[in-house]
């Protein structure tokens, strides 16, 4: 992986976030939706904003959103002039052909698949890598033998909660019984996906982690309607990204304190120093 090979000819410390988690899903959601990969510092902003729970104002945050949708809708623009092979291209046919989205679906469609596309993953990558740290005999299982690494993502994506809670409340379309608790119509429910994860009546053991745990049917991605959109790439570039990692930097460690992102819907380092 170039990534990987790039931040090895950095020579040690580097930052595991910036030089190798962000580039990732960074460079192919760019290539595959059409946006440019020079303006990730913009978008890197709009997406720490789109992201905030608390940092910014209202005002703020309204700034940024009509920043962001101002310069999707520019891209759009561009792209119907001269289109292209991307999804960019192909939901724009959707929307002037097909007639089956609304100019402001079309922008916020965009930039939804751009913000989605690369924060998650980029997060998940080295929330993954710690949590490998910290259990030293699962890494070593897992260097002995890496084709358990599309298992190992697996039970990473049950066991590493992405949110920092409870997010968007969900409402009740009908009086309901939920664990004993009578859910009225028209009330609000907030989900816990990562509690949901841990639940000890669906999985053995559910505090421990096992990368050759058998499959499970976590959570990790949503379900149902809210699947994400994005789940097989996001698995495919988190087993590349753990498998070069892993197979490369048999000395990997960490090597100075982690700065966490604070105040935002996800959590995980903002930077990671690590060594070989």
């Amino acid at each position: 992986m170039t990534c990987s090979t790039t931040s090895r000819a950095a020579g040690p410390p580097a930052d595991l976030v910036d030089r190798y988690a962000l580039p990732i899903p960074v460079g192919v959601i760019c290539a595959m939706l059409g946006v440019p990969e020079e303006d990730r510092p913009k978008f890197r902003v709009w997406s720490d904003a789109a992201l905030s729970t608390s940092s910014l104002s209202a005002e703020q945050f309204a700034r940024n959103t009509d920043e962001l949708r101002a310069y999707m809708a520019g891209l759009i623009e561009d792209h119907r002039r001269t289109p292209r092979d991307d999804i960019m291209t192909s939901l724009i046919e959707a929307r002037d052909a097909g007639d089956r989205l609304s100019e402001l679906e079309l922008v916020d469609l965009c930039v939804g698949i751009l913000v989605a596309g690369h924060e998650t993953t980029a997060t998940q990558i080295p929330n993954f890598v710690l949590t490998l740290l910290e259990h030293p005999d699962e890494l070593r299982r897992l260097r002995e033998d890496p084709a358990l690494i599309q298992g190992a993502v697996e039970e990473l994506l049950r066991f590493v909660p992405l949110g920092v809670g409870a997010a968007q409340a969900r409402y009740a379309t009908e009086d309901i019984e939920v664990g004993g608790t009578l859910v009225r119509s028209g009330e609000p429910v907030l989900v816990a996906v990562g509690s949901a994860n841990r639940d000890a009546l669906r999985f053995d053991e559910p505090g421990v982690l096992n990368v050759a745990r058998p499959t499970t049917q976590h959570l990790g991605f949503g379900h149902g309607v809210h699947h994400c959109l994005g789940a097989p790439l996001a698995r495919l570039e988190l087993q590349e990204a753990l498998g070069a990692l892993i197979t490369r930097f048999p000395g990997l460690r960490l090597a100075g304190d982690i700065e966490w992102k604070d105040r935002m819907l996800v959590r995980g380092p903002r930077v990671m120093p690590i060594g070989w």
